[in-house]
């Protein structure tokens, strides 16, 4: 069984408090070294995930 990690929700916390955390990169980095699959959905009006945010964690 393999593990795919979802981390839409730390989007939405930064988001949500107008800072860099948590910090969606270093989320992405830890879900990497531990899973199997990160999904992370880019809304068409970008509330959440930016494209910044996509572009930076394909670069890792």
């Amino acid at each position: 069984m393999l593990l795919g990690v979802n981390i839409d929700h730390i989007a939405v916390l930064r988001q949500a408090r107008m800072v860099n955390d948590p910090d969606l990169l270093e989320a992405a980095f830890i879900v990497a070294r531990h899973g199997d699959q990160i999904t992370l959905h880019v809304r068409e009006d970008r509330r959440h995930a930016q494209d910044f945010d996509l572009e930076n964690i394909i670069k890792f």
